[in-house]
């Protein structure tokens, strides 16, 4: 059992244990991704690693910073699969050619953490957005595969993972698969609402959440 806790601030949710790797389900329209990210935002010891298939790294960095997180070299790692111009990025940032590259999203991810290891930042968040995109270029097998595969390295490293699927894209088949690898899932509806699944020890029933910080806001 991890000793090492991840906790999410302003947000109903129990910390959890390291290890953990979360599914989070719901339409990007209603502030899923914005509750991804802030489950993404952590402590000033802590490391962010965030794996994009559809968000150049110069979006998610200005994104990041939406919701506390902030985007220096020394603490965030950005794997960008449309292999953008990263210049100007305050992050590092290596490129992949495409979302179907997993291979190459796999290695660069590896390469990003040992550095943050090597450099003393032992806990670190890491977030796909999204398997969507992958499973739309890449049929569901492979993308299970690298979905465990991500899994397994997040458990071994004590980390957190935060993987963001739109549910309209994918049929129940699909879900349940990719769900399966995951310790828990947390699904969001109009309100903004969620509901955590599994890693919080059952369902939580709905819950409304803040879709953004308190601090960010003017």
């Amino acid at each position: 059992m991890s000793n090492r806790t991840y906790s999410f601030e302003s947000l109903p949710l129990d910390p959890v244990t390291g290890g953990t790797s979360v599914l989070v389900a719901g339409p990007s329209h209603i502030g899923t991704k914005e509750l991804a990210y802030r489950m993404l935002a952590g402590g000033d010891e802590e490391g962010v690693i965030i794996l994009t298939t559809n968000a150049t790294a110069a979006d998610i960095a200005i994104e990041c910073e939406t919701v506390g997180i902030e985007a220096t070299p020394d603490r965030m790692g950005i794997v960008d699969c449309l292999d953008s111009d990263d210049s100007g990025v305050p992050a590092r940032v290596l490129t992949v050619s495409s979302a179907q590259d997993l291979t190459g999203i796999g290695m660069r991810y590896s390469k990003l953490y040992r550095e943050f290891h090597r450099e003393g930042v032992e806990a670190v968040r890491t977030g796909l957005f999204s398997i969507s995109t992958v499973l739309s270029l890449t049929e569901l097998r492979t993308v299970s595969r690298f979905v465990h595969t991500l899994v397994g390295r997040v458990s071994k490293v004590e980390g957190l993972g935060v993987f963001l699927v739109d549910p309209a894209m994918h049929d129940e088949r699909e879900l349940r698969t990719l769900s399966q690898f995951c310790d828990g899932r947390i699904d969001v509806r109009e309100g903004p609402e969620l509901r955590s699944q599994g890693f919080l020890g059952g369902d939580s029933g709905w819950i409304p959440f803040d879709p953004l910080p308190t601090d960010t806001r003017e």
